[in-house]
């Protein structure tokens, strides 16, 4: 798995890149954090950009999946298999 995209939509003094890319990889393998849960599908509660966001990403034949913290969407992630 390559992760080739991540858009977040937190400051990076919150939380950088690097830890949201962590937080993915280590899903993948089975370790759960647990203020984070990571989804492989849009939730219907998406706003426009979220929405918009994961369309482009899917046309460029890319996976995606959604960080949620507090069952706010904080970040995309697009990867390839």
């Amino acid at each position: 798995m390559k992760i080739t995209d991540i858009f977040s939509w937190l400051p990076a003094q919150e939380i950088s890149l690097e830890e949201l890319e962590e937080i993915f990889i280590e899903y993948n393998n089975g370790v759960y954090k647990e203020d984070y849960k990571v989804l492989l599908k849009v939730p219907n509660n998406a706003g426009r950009n979220i929405v918009d966001c994961t369309k482009e990403l899917i046309e460029e034949g890319k996976n995606i999946a959604c960080l949620t913290k507090e069952k706010d969407i904080i970040a995309i992630i697009g990867y390839k298999e």
